[in-house]
């Protein structure tokens, strides 16, 4: 009997549960006016930074720029100071003092300064003096206005056949070829201390008698 008052009790306990609810829904009023806006919220958190992106191919290189054109040139700056003296310089040798002289005899007589031609050729003896003792000379003729070597050299050398005795003094007796005409000529004689002598001597055609 009691289970029967319980589930009695249940039931009538739904059906006043049903009939409140309906009599709440059916006295609820009009809704009332929306109330103020709430206070903004706090801002998030800030997200997680991207991976980097894969990096650029470089660019090609600009072409190079004109050159720029030059500047004016500067004025010219003052004058320096003039240098101070430089030392004197050593004293040079001492020059020779001693004054050579030539002559020319023709081979064949006494004649002096000239020389006969016969068949076209002549030979002719030079003296000369005021060189050194043991001068090596070179003895020569201007021909052609060339010069044309009368003195020698020892064979396979270079060393002069005609050098001055212990007086400075020399001779040597040279023979002209067919090449040598009537004309007048210098002769000269160069030492190799230095010495230097000059004359001229005439060739003329051999006067027949």
């Amino acid at each position: 009997m009691t289970g029967l008052l319980r589930g009695k009790l249940k039931a009538f306990l739904l059906i006043g549960t049903m009939f409140a609810l309906m009599a709440a829904i059916a006295c609820q009023g009009e809704r009332g006016p929306a109330g103020p806006a709430g206070a903004p919220g706090n801002p998030g958190n800030p997200g997680a930074a991207g991976a980097p992106g894969e990096p650029g191919n470089p660019g090609e290189a600009g072409a190079p720029g004109e050159p720029g054109n030059p500047g004016a040139p500067g004025n010219p700056g003052p004058a320096g100071p003039e240098g101070p003296e430089g030392p004197a310089g050593a004293d040079g040798e001492d020059g020779t003092t001693q004054v050579a002289g030539i002559t020319v005899f023709d081979a064949s007589g006494p004649s002096t300064g000239a020389a006969e031609l016969t068949a076209g050729t002549a030979s002719i003896t030079i003296i000369g003096g005021g060189f050194a003792k043991g001068e090596l000379l070179s003895v020569s003729a201007k021909k052609g206005g060339f010069d044309k070597l009368l003195s020698g050299t020892v064979a396979r050398t270079n060393v002069s056949d005609t050098v001055a005795n212990e007086n400075g003094a020399f001779t040597l007796t040279v023979d002209l070829d067919e090449s040598w005409g009537a004309g007048l000529y210098t002769i000269i004689a160069t030492g190799d201390q230095g010495n230097r002598g000059a004359n001229a001597f005439l060739l003329v055609d051999k006067i027949g008698g």
